[in-house]
């Protein structure tokens, strides 16, 4: 039986424009060391290899006002590496509270 991938999500608002939570998004998923492999407004994503496992980002950028929320979704067959990447990007692109 083929295993099924692992889903992690996170998401918040940020005192941030769409574009800089997107400018920030794209800078994360490569300093992950992952490959943007798509841009549609208003999601980027990445996918590649972390720690010997194949992951996914999807990182969706809502603007609300003053405020734009950020979800950051981390998918691999291995929960670990899911989790790793959901939360390297998130981490990056949301920086701290606002």
């Amino acid at each position: 039986m083929a295993q099924t991938p692992a889903i992690h999500v996170g998401s918040d608002t940020r005192a941030k424009s769409q574009a800089e939570a997107f400018r920030d998004a794209k800078f994360a998923i490569q300093e992950t060391g992952l490959a943007v492999t798509f841009t549609s407004d208003p999601h980027i994503g990445g996918a590649g290899n972390l720690n010997g496992s194949g992951v996914a980002v999807l990182v969706t950028c809502l603007s609300q006002g003053s405020r734009t929320f950020i979800e950051v979704v981390g998918a691999s067959d291995n929960s670990a590496a899911a989790e790793e990447a959901r939360n390297r990007v998130r981490t990056i692109t949301m920086g701290p509270p606002s």
